[in-house]
């Protein structure tokens, strides 16, 4: 398995930004929106051939809602015009693409909800500039601490089963 390794994070309203690699998000008045942005990828597993990903997430919080955009680019020429998956996951990247858990799941959706309902789902299609970009909005709020980042897999998002193949890169979100 080939392991790269690449962190950079930036909070809007952050005043330091090295003592935000290993912190969690600043602190702030219940209920007021917040931002986040961060730049990566954190780790690039086993494809040696996605090393040049670059990846940018921005998640916006309203009242009552989450919305997440994630744009990658540097794709090899081979994903060009492939579907992949993209899932929020609920712990941060590790050596091992395991490390960052299952998908983050709301924990307050109906039990019997589809996936869809209940996860935070980024897919996108890679273009010809070798770019993708994937944005979502899901009508309810992820908990601080409660997600850890974004996982790009290897195949589309399965509609039923929620599997999209093998991990290839991960960027740590402090959510």
């Amino acid at each position: 398995m080939t392991l790269v390794r690449r962190t950079a994070v930036t909070l809007t309203a952050a005043g330091a930004a090295l003592a935000l690699l290993a912190a969690p998000a600043p602190a702030q008045a219940r209920g007021k929106p917040r931002d986040i942005r961060v730049q990566g990828p954190t780790y690039v597993y086993a494809n040696p051939a996605f090393r040049k990903v670059r990846t940018s997430a921005h998640v916006s919080y309203g009242r009552n809602s989450t919305v997440v955009r994630f744009r990658a680019t540097g794709f090899p020429r081979s994903a060009v015009g492939k579907a992949l998956g993209v899932h929020v996951h609920k712990n941060r990247c590790g050596r091992r693409p395991a490390d960052a858990g299952p998908h983050y799941q709301n924990p307050r959706a109906a039990r019997n909800a589809p996936l869809r309902a209940k996860e935070i789902w980024l897919d996108f299609k890679v273009r010809r500039d070798r770019t993708a970009y994937g944005e979502t909005r899901v009508p309810w709020r992820v908990a601080r601490g409660q997600a850890g980042s974004i996982v790009i897999h290897a195949k589309p998002t399965d509609r039923r089963t929620g599997d999209a193949g093998d991990r290839l890169v991960c960027t740590n979100v402090p959510f």
